[in-house]
């Protein structure tokens, strides 16, 4: 049993009537709340966009709709916001939209913060218990005439690609019954499979990962390896219980790279490969050699880049602005090895970077060129001007390939930050990491972003060919993807709108008590909850109780 700590009278989110304010580091200057729905027609363009781009580049952010009632808050629990930028003609339309997750309706319905701790329920309000708290906030992909709006802890939601209306909880007609799916499913450009997981598959902290395929038709299916890199994070339902973080770093435990055969495998197929301990970043990409071996490229981290999730918690500290080094590993990994096997990278190219993307009609194939978020500590920043650098210290993108072990480097200025990018191709049949990259840069000094388009076949040092000025400010975001306009139609037309059942807001927001605070569990608040606050002389103003 957990240990319950007193819990004050006013519970978060009860009967408070102090207005609207948002207090702490990570709501200051450029990480302030955007809060913004609407649609803004085309956007300034500097330079020209190229006409063969026709489609929408979608991307999701966290964005906090209501101040939290909890101490230390990070940035990743805030609700899934969806910007999309829409390019026809060489002009580019604007518009965003909450996802109308279960939890962001409830909050709404209240007009405050009701959800605890990041991935806690033993922190919410219990007007809330049972209710779904998932916030999608982590990608967005397109599959099958819909948006899926993604997060680790809980199932896909569907949107609308062009009204953005939110569906509602999306389960694959019912044939995935898991409480998880992944933020980052891949799609085999050969097949059309969208390949999927879960981890915690039963329940919180528990130690099952579910795998599945879907079709192209949305059926799973069964079809050489599909690859888990385990980081060195662990989850801890007793620390979740008292209140804790729902993640901390171990610093001796290994980095790990679960192999499993895709073809109809069981649990007991699963091979462990090891290495030292280490963060992964991002996967570039993974493919099977001529021998028969598994090439797998991702950015490794010598530290824990989440510092908010550490191994004491009372030792939370913000990450100086170079801290780690994170290069693009190489890993090559013999499937007939016993598990158990240990592995040092096989090549390493010389990156400081995140977010790894590459042309994704490869994806799992013999490949080149990827493309990164560059840490380059060697430029400019304008401190005095910008304050603490948002967007994950990320200053320039980075175009690189494997073949002649070649970079190509664009720096966005002493007064920028960037986020993940996405390829474009410059036609159907181009070749491999032909066309253009696409990416918001955080103007930090003018409080607004600018969506970059670089050129892919000319040198990344020249600069963008387009610049699609943004009048306002998007908080930085985690993942996004390009969609072409005709598959949107194509789907549209194969898929009426009216035929997809939506959500019903009352049912979805009803507590379950005794799903969550059961065997005389309680709340726990003690410790938590924000200190309180003094704005203009009145406290209180943030909360506390």
């Amino acid at each position: 049993m957990a240990h319950i700590d007193i819990i004050p009278v006013d519970l978060p989110g009860s009967e408070s009537k102090k207005p609207l304010h948002f207090t702490g580091d990570i709501f200051q200057g450029f990480n302030s709340p955007c809060r913004f729905e609407g649609c803004v027609e085309q956007l300034e363009v500097w330079g020209e966009i190229p006409l063969s781009i026709d489609g929408t580049f979608y991307r999701v952010m966290p964005d906090h709709h209501y101040p939290p009632f909890v101490q230390n808050e990070i940035h990743f629990n805030g609700d899934g916001v969806i910007s999309a930028f829409k390019i026809a003609n060489g002009e580019c339309d604007f518009q965003q939209m909450a996802v109308r997750t279960h939890r962001f309706l409830a909050e709404k319905r209240h007009r405050r913060a009701l959800f605890g701790k990041y991935r806690n329920a033993y922190t919410d309000n219990p007007i809330v218990e049972g209710v779904l708290r998932t916030i999608s906030n982590t990608n967005i992909v397109f599959h099958r005439g819909v948006l899926l709006a993604l997060k680790e802890d809980g199932p896909p939601f569907a949107m609308d690609p062009t009204t953005l209306e939110t569906y509602g909880v999306w389960d694959f007609q019912g044939q995935i019954k898991t409480p998880t799916s992944t933020a980052h499913p891949k799609f085999d450009p050969l097949t059309g499979d969208m390949v999927c997981y879960g981890y915690e598959a039963k329940g919180e902290g528990s130690k099952d990962v579910v795998v599945y395929n879907l079709d192209k038709e949305g059926k799973k299916t069964e079809e050489n390896y599909i690859i888990f890199p385990l980081t060195s994070i662990t989850a801890d339902i007793d620390r979740i219980k008292r209140g804790g973080n729902h993640f901390a770093w171990q610093p001796q435990l290994d980095q790990a790279y679960g192999v499993l055969p895709r073809h109809g495998a069981k649990s007991e197929d699963i091979k462990w490969f090891y290495a030292d301990n280490a963060f992964h970043g991002h996967v570039a990409n993974a493919y099977e050699n001529e021998e028969g071996k598994i090439v797998m490229d991702l950015t490794v981290a010598d530290g824990n880049v989440f510092y908010f999730f550490p191994e004491d918690e009372s030792k939370v500290s913000a990450p100086a602005r170079v801290k780690f080094t994170s290069p693009m590993h190489r890993w090559v990994f013999d499937p007939k090895a016993p598990t158990g096997t240990r592995y040092q990278p096989y090549e390493l190219f010389d990156t400081q970077g995140e977010f790894a993307r590459s042309d994704d009609r490869y994806l799992g194939q013999p490949y080149n060129h990827f493309f990164l978020c560059v840490i380059d500590p060697t430029k400019p920043y304008n401190f005095q001007k910008c304050g603490p650098p948002a967007g994950g210290l990320f200053n320039c993108y980075g175009h690189f390939d494997w073949k002649t072990l070649s970079k190509s480097v664009w720096f966005a200025g002493d007064c920028s930050t960037v986020q993940e990018p996405v390829f474009i191709p410059r036609s159907a049949d181009a070749p491999e990491g032909d066309g253009y990259l696409m990416g918001l840069v955080n103007r930090l000094d003018e409080l607004r972003n600018d969506l970059v388009i670089l050129d892919t076949a000319r040198p990344f040092e020249d600069g963008p060919i387009a610049v699609i000025k943004l009048p306002f400010k998007l908080r930085t975001g985690l993942h996004g993807n390009f969609v072409e306009a005709k598959e949107i139609h194509e789907w549209n037309q194969r898929l009426p709108r009216d035929q997809i059942p939506r959500q019903n807001i009352e049912e979805v927001i009803k507590p379950k008590p005794g799903s969550v605070y059961r065997d005389g569990l309680k709340p726990i608040m003690s410790g938590i909850l924000q200190p309180v606050a003094a704005v203009n002389g009145t406290n209180g103003v943030n909360g506390t109780h």
